[in-house]
Order: structure tokens, then sequence, then C-alpha cells
């Protein structure tokens, strides 16, 4: 068998125990599944809609947008898991990947603690993203969004990526594929770690 590659046709929130996919063909029960970078497992699958085990093989579970990548496959013959004696290789942080299409707020529920995640924003018009604050037990989080879209989107956060509120609250995509911007999780803030071809106002 060969990998088959789909897209969401909706939005996939952090706890959501289905999917729905553009096509289903070339779905199978038991089939691993990647959607972004999160690893899943079918169980049931009912037209395009497919019950599923999440954030599998110490993989970040998180939310991802309509219209993320998907590709799913045999496990045992197109993704097989290391014989006896072989190597695993754990990577030393576990980089999540999420796709944005659609304007989104989020919470602190919203990410997992001790992650990287990065965001890789698709809408094709201008994206509204805001921000609420981080929980204290996300110390260390980085969020990455990066733009795939020639688009100004925004980033809206009401304490300021450098704590001075209305003078960083917004941020501002250049409209360019591959404007980037980081943030990272310190005491319940955010806080820039890197701006390419985004500004802060």
């Amino acid at each position: 068998m060969s990998l088959t590659n789909t897209t969401l046709a909706t939005a996939v929130a952090l706890n959501d125990v289905q999917i729905k996919v553009t096509s289903a063909t070339g779905f199978a029960v038991k089939q691993k599944i990647r959607v972004d970078n999160e690893w899943m497992e079918g169980f049931q699958i009912d037209g395009t809609v497919i019950k599923v085990r999440r954030g599998l093989d110490g993989t970040a579970q998180v939310a991802h947008g309509i219209l993320a990548d998907v590709v799913t496959a045999d496990a045992a013959t197109d993704w097989p898991d290391p014989g006896p004696g072989e190597p695993v290789s754990v990577p030393p942080t576990n980089i999540g990947r999420a796709t944005l299409g659609v304007d989104t707020t989020f919470v602190a529920a919203d990410f997992p603690k001790g992650q990287e995640l990065t965001y890789v924003i698709t809408k094709a018009g201008v994206c509204a993203i805001t921000l609420g604050n981080p929980s204290k037990a996300q110390n260390g989080l980085r969020l990455t969004f990066r733009s795939a879209t020639a688009n100004a989107h925004t980033i809206t956060y009401t304490a300021g990526v450098y704590g001075d509120t209305t003078s960083s609250d917004v941020l501002t995509f250049a409209a360019k594929v591959g404007a980037s911007c980081t943030i990272e999780a310190n005491g319940g803030l955010w806080g820039a770690i890197a701006l390419t071809n985004v500004t802060a106002a």
C-alpha cells in the first residue's frame, strides 16, 4: 500500500476524539494517521468521519485547523515499528505542528505544557489570532506562528509581547510567505523570542 494524502474537512479541537477528512479513500481501521505532526490511529470509520486514538508515539496532541495535512497508510508495511534490538530515536523535544486556516482565539487550556508548537497559517486572507495568557505550569512552552500565505496576519495579545501592553500588543506579519514569530511562556505571560518580517506595535 502507498501513502494516502488528504486534508481535514473541519477543524479538530485539542480533545476531540474524531476527525473529519475531505476524502476517506484509502483509510482503514487500525491504520496510522498523521495530522500535521500528530500521530493517530483510526478505530472506526463512518463515511468521512474517523474515530481516532490521539497523541501516539509521543507526539503532541494539539488542535488542528481546517485543511490541515492528513496522511494515512498501513502501519505494518508503510510505517513499520523498529524490529527487536533496533535503536529507537527519541527527539529531545516534541515539536507539534498545526495548521491555522481560520481566525482563532487561544486560551491556556489549548496548549499542552512542555511542548514546542508550530502553527502554519494557511488562511487565504488575513488571519486574526488572539492569544490569552498561558498558565504558569506552561513555563518554557514556545509557540511559533509561520505564514504560508502572503497576507498581513495579526496576533493580538493584550499584555504585549514585551510586557508593555499597547506598545506591543499587536503583532502584524508582512505580507510574505515565511514571515514568522516565536514567543515563550514565562510566569503566566508570553514574551517575544524572535520576530521575522513581523512587527510589534
